[in-house]
């Protein structure tokens, strides 16, 4: 007789926490704050910030890699402009 196994096809998780990762994914995908606190049904938006998102490292390098190149921008920006009063 063969064994039985009970394979586990997606880890455990709750509801709770598909609520913070649906959460935590508007936040990231950049939707207005005050539509994921309407659509959590915070009355604040701390809460929503604070409880339900989390930085994630995809966000922080994005993020930063956003800001590198705004930097960049800027420095040509400012290099363009020092060759024009040359």
């Amino acid at each position: 007789m063969k064994e039985k196994k009970n394979l586990v096809l997606l880890p455990n998780f709750t509801c709770h926490s598909l609520r913070h990762t649906f959460t935590t994914r508007l936040v990231e995908a950049g939707v207005n704050i005050k539509v994921i606190q309407n659509l959590c049904g915070h009355s604040r938006s701390d809460v929503t910030l604070d409880i339900y998102t989390t930085v994630t490292k995809e966000l922080k390098q994005a993020e930063f890699d956003d800001f590198q190149k705004k930097l960049k921008e800027k420095k040509q920006e400012w290099k363009n402009r020092q060759e024009e009063d040359a």
